[in-house]
């Protein structure tokens, strides 16, 4: 029998001088600095963890990796999360997560302040740089995605109809139905392809606990804002369930927090877009967007407990399913059914993320001669040039701003 915990146990004694402080501290560090998006943070924290610190080896390193790609949400916040729980438990996971996640915040929090008070700064020019440069960037995500996930017909068309029905219909249900649909239609479609591995496992009912609070919180949230009439109830149970259905991580949040708060008029499609921009050019996760959609919102509370209160209920999710499934992630990731479940899913999601490629980021951005102008300064920064996407928001909105200034006198009248 194989006992799935024992694969989890220190590697060696010196993990031992690891404290709270530590692993905070750590994290903050990366926090501070790790631009680039999921994959570059999974970079990050390999070279710091791995090979700096020897807090554990590539093989489990890679294991953990594995397995927060295999849960919706964050999966470099997921990462972080396993590599402070493996040191310190549950606290370590959390303050690993907080380090990590504190600059960002905080960073975005401000910048949600600044649109309301600083509207001044913010000129059209600016702010046509910003979000034409998020026209490139979930382009980008598209094609990595398509790349990764669509290798085969059925896949493809599961994506096709998905984004089919999502530009056509806008009923805020149908991305989770659609979800739901994907993932059986990959256990009829992908589960042959897949080959079973018998093993064992030893039941700890502690990690079921935070698997059936996980149920619970998604099922009743819906309920209790049907009852209640409470801003902090609203955005609880939105929050909560985007960080509940975002297989994919990353850019992914896009379509699914478009549908929860832009569709619901929570905020304006403008002010979304200029969030979601932002994300791009400081380091650590981009579910910190969370926190400047809370902050921004013209709700009954302050704004800043509105900003906390989003981003802590976007990543509650992951800490349920890290503490609850990692024990079994030996056996759950050789469940066939359950890879063909997530085949299907992925398919899917590339169909969402597509669908807010068209709306509202193309519909809201494009919609003049300078911003043309400026998405072909963001193409060739990024495409050709290839400087990071958060240089690229920075020069692209620096660009912008110098028109509104008329400092070479250049006009787009001509165009007209």
């Amino acid at each position: 029998m194989i006992t799935i915990m024992a694969k989890y146990k220190k590697l060696n004694e010196q993990l031992d001088k690891v404290t709270y402080f530590i692993i905070f501290f750590e994290f903050l560090k990366l926090g501070c600095t790790s631009f680039g998006g999921p994959i570059a943070h999974i970079g990050f924290f390999r070279e710091h963890f791995v090979n700096k610190k020897k807090w554990m080896d590539d093989k489990n390193f890679l294991d953990i990796v594995s397995f927060s790609n295999f849960l919706p949400g964050p999966s470099s916040s997921q990462v972080g999360m396993c590599i402070g729980y493996l040191q310190k438990g549950s606290l370590g996971a959390f303050l690993a997560w907080l380090g990590f996640t504190l600059p960002s915040a905080m960073i975005m929090i401000g910048s949600a302040y600044g649109l309301l008070f600083y509207s001044d700064f913010f000129t059209n020019g600016l702010l046509s740089g910003i979000k034409a440069c998020v026209i490139v960037i979930v382009f980008q995500a598209i094609l990595g995605m398509s790349k990764q996930f669509l290798n085969d017909y059925k896949k493809i068309l599961i994506t096709i109809v998905t984004t089919l029905i999502l530009i056509f219909f806008s009923n805020n249900i149908y991305q989770i139905i659609l979800i739901i649909i994907s993932g059986v239609l990959g256990n009829f479609l992908f589960y042959k392809k897949i080959n079973a591995k018998k093993i064992s496992l030893t039941i700890d009912y502690k990690p079921l606990f935070y698997l059936l609070l996980f149920a619970i919180i998604l099922i009743i949230f819906p309920i209790i804002n049907q009852i209640y009439n409470s801003d902090i109830i609203l955005i609880s149970d939105k929050f909560f369930r985007v960080g509940s259905l975002v297989f994919g991580g990353g850019h992914v949040v896009l379509p699914l927090l478009q549908n929860e708060i832009v569709n619901f008029n929570l905020i304006d499609k403008d002010t979304f877009l200029i969030g979601y921009g932002l994300a791009q050019i400081i380091p650590g996760p981009l579910f910190t967007f969370s926190s400047f959609l809370g902050t921004s919102m013209d709700l009954s509370h302050h704004k800043i407990l509105l900003g906390i209160t989003s981003l802590i209920m976007i990543f509650l999710p992951s800490f349920f399913l890290v503490f609850g499934a990692m024990p079994y992630w030996l056996v759950l990731r050789n469940i066939p059914k359950v890879k063909a479940f997530l085949i299907g899913v992925n398919a899917c999601v590339v169909g969402l993320l597509i669908s807010a490629f068209y709306n509202p980021v193309i519909t809201s951005s494009l919609n003049d001669y300078q911003s043309l102008f400026l998405l072909g300064i963001s193409i060739i920064i990024i495409f050709l040039i290839r400087i990071p996407q958060w240089a690229c928001v920075i020069i692209v909105a620096g660009i912008g701003k110098i028109i509104d200034l008329n400092m070479f006198n250049f006009s787009f009248d001509f165009l007209i």
